[in-house]
């Protein structure tokens, strides 16, 4: 009985730590993943005129695959939301994970474009400005714009892995 009790000691004392952690980081990127995803269902939708994305039962990083890798605002940022979803996926699957800005790779190469000069306190921070910026890039600009932002964006080629 000692043995079981102490047993159920040690368990209980990890339980506490796991839930005792800080859950503001996990929270916000959480909320990031999950907003980057509803643009995500919004862009597929309207550039393959698809009505019901959610049918299709695609996970995050297959939504992420199906968008264009160059010449588009959505490829710009392609990068850096299959990033985001790493990021999330890690600390989904691991509470002791810390994400660092060295974590951050093509969040943190937009940031530098669409946010030059800002400093940011946090690493969740950084996640966080790049979701508006991912989130904008996102939406399907209308018919009559469209070929603005494929000029605006003939450039860009990524390599999304």
């Amino acid at each position: 009985m000692a043995d079981i009790e102490a047993r159920f000691n040690t368990e209980n004392a990890k339980f506490i730590a796991l839930m005792s952690k800080p859950h503001d980081v996990v929270g916000r990127l959480l909320k990031c993943h999950l907003v980057v995803e509803h643009y995500l269902n919004r862009f597929l939708s309207e550039h393959f005129s698809i009505e019901d994305v959610e049918s299709a039962k695609l996970g995050f990083f297959s939504k992420v695959m199906l968008l264009p890798s160059k010449a588009t605002s959505a490829a710009f940022v392609k990068p850096g939301i299959l990033k985001l979803n790493t990021l999330r996926n890690r600390l989904g699957h691991n509470l002791d994970s810390v994400i660092a800005f060295s974590d951050l790779g093509p969040i943190s190469e937009v940031l530098a474009i669409a946010r030059k000069g800002v400093i940011f306190k946090e690493p969740i921070d950084a996640i966080e400005a790049f979701t508006a910026i991912a989130c904008t890039w996102l939406i399907v600009p209308p018919k009559e714009h469209r070929q603005l932002f494929i000029d605006a964006f003939s450039e860009v080629k990524v390599n999304a892995l």
